[in-house]
């Protein structure tokens, strides 16, 4: 089974504006990798923290729901 890839584009696009900026700011390729290799951790621990969030909000709703069934019943 081959799982498809889904890919951000925008994102790809901003972050590829932002590492030719960096590489023309740094006129260093290494520096500028390593600040995108922090950029790319960053965006992964929001993306993260984002989808705790609201997988928790999630599972507190339905905590909630089935509480108040309990209690009528």
């Amino acid at each position: 089974m081959i799982k498809k890839l889904h890919l951000n584009w925008q994102k790809i696009a901003v972050f590829l504006l932002i590492c030719a900026g960096l590489v023309f700011l740094t006129h260093s390729f290494w520096m500028s990798l390593g600040i995108m290799m922090l950029l790319f951790v960053v965006d992964a621990l929001i993306a993260n923290y984002e989808y705790r969030r609201k997988t928790k909000k999630f599972f507190d709703d339905l905590r909630q729901e089935h509480e108040q069934d309990a209690a009528t019943h």
